[in-house]
């Protein structure tokens, strides 16, 4: 009888003993980040360093070598002029740590740098912007459910800060997409922390919920970091011996005006060859003045990025930001404004100087040969002129002077209409 009940029982008492060491042993055992892993996630851009907390925590607080660069698309786009080509050709003390995927937006970046909290103080980081984040309807299901982090929300969720403006809206912004709306328990604590009025006591059920769910991921955080995919680390190693051995931007720049002559084909768009005859000549006469309602000037982006700011401030992180330039022949091929494209630069700049970080507005570049190699990405030129100015950052030694947000500046934000909405 007794081997019977054990042979019904046995495996799912074993079962459920391994989950439970796994979930409450020692982290020492699950955990351990190398800094051979830090090094290989320094380009690897995956979910497991950006959707992550393990890898960017250990990196920042082991190696102050490490430059935080949050981004998206853009820093995948690894040439010989790429940061962590130049800052390792030329031996600048620092090595980028590239935080963004495709489709990454302020409000992602904001979780992830709530996350990463104190780690942050006191650190240089930069942070690139991309005018197309800014649409009307901000960014959408699909792309922030692709980069949304439940481990970083339920940091942010379960933290004990207090219901400030700032958080209370950033509920508010998280409780807008499927994704959050999907997870019961992540959306009754943010639902808490959106109400206005003084912080109630959560049920019992959901702490214990939430809780577990938090220790699952971090579990689940501590064994991904283990194996990393992706680094771009040969591509790195092998693009050092195309630049020249002796730092002169005036000949990085001669150098990349060369190669993106050598790699742009016959189009007047200054776009590299092999996407332009993929991806533009089959349509190029349907795309001809076909966004002349495109506009950045009004989105819930730049709430998003003064949650960014809010962040960083809290945080004690010395900042710069970039502002890209746009590919001004195309830009006017498709039919858009220069008008409200400026008006977007105008606006972003003016947001971020305001607050005291440091920044840099490349727009002056849009109508400059080889500073992109298609219609939104950096190469060539735009990442020499990248170069010098991280690198004067990084020698700057002035410290940052933030200012304060004002009190009612997210009691004046309306959360936008999804696109679904507007049907």
């Amino acid at each position: 009888m007794k081997k019977k009940l054990w042979m019904t029982f046995g495996p799912l008492l074993i079962a459920g003993a391994v989950f439970l060491f796994i979930l409450f042993g020692p982290s020492s055992i699950f955990g351990g980040v190398t800094q051979g892993t830090i090094k290989k996630s320094a380009t690897s851009m995956s979910t497991t360093v950006v959707q992550g907390v393990a890898i960017q925590q250990k990196m920042l607080a082991a190696d102050k070598t490490y430059l935080p660069i949050f981004g998206s698309s853009e820093l995948s786009r690894v040439d010989q002029f790429h940061p962590n080509v130049f800052s390792e050709k030329y031996n600048r003390g620092y090595t980028p740590f590239l935080i963004g995927r495709p489709g990454t937006q302020s409000l992602s970046h904001y979780l992830d740098i709530k996350a990463m909290g104190n780690e942050l103080k006191g650190k240089k980081v930069v942070f690139i912007l991309s005018p197309q984040w800014f649409q009307p309807a901000g960014v959408d299901d699909g792309h922030f459910g692709g980069n949304f982090s439940p481990l970083q929300a339920y940091k942010f969720a379960l933290s004990d800060d207090a219901p400030t403006p700032e958080r209370r809206y950033a509920a508010r912004r998280l409780l807008s997409y499927k994704v959050v709306k999907n997870n019961s328990t992540l959306s009754t604590l943010l639902e808490n922390i959106a109400s206005p009025g003084s912080k109630t006591e959560v049920d019992a059920f959901t702490k214990v919920a939430a809780a577990a769910e938090m220790k699952i991921l971090q579990r689940k955080d501590d064994l991904e970091s283990k194996f990393i995919k992706g680094s771009r680390e040969e591509k790195v190693a092998n693009n050092l011996k195309l630049l020249p051995d002796k730092l002169d931007y005036a000949k990085l720049d001669e150098l990349a005006t060369k190669t993106g002559e050598s790699k742009v084909g016959a189009n007047p768009f200054f776009i590299k060859d092999s996407y332009y005859q993929k991806k533009l000549a089959p349509t190029i006469n349907q795309l001809k003045d076909s966004r002349t309602n495109l506009s950045y000037d009004k989105s819930p982006e730049y709430s998003d990025l003064q949650l960014v700011m809010d962040a960083f401030k809290e945080a004690g992180a010395d900042v710069l930001f970039i502002n890209p330039p746009v590919n001004g022949p195309w830009y006017d091929y498709i039919g858009a404004s220069r008008e409200k494209l400026q008006k977007y630069y105008d606006k972003s700049g003016k947001q971020v100087k305001d607050q005291g970080f440091q920044y840099v507005d490349m727009s002056r570049y849009s109508d400059t040969p080889y500073f992109l190699e298609d219609t939104i990405h950096l190469s060539w030129r735009g990442w020499v002129v990248i170069d010098k100015q991280i690198d004067q950052f990084m020698h700057n030694k002035t410290k940052p002077n933030y200012e304060k947000t004002p009190k009612q500046f997210y009691f004046n934000q309306l959360l936008p209409p999804k696109k679904e909405d507007n049907k």
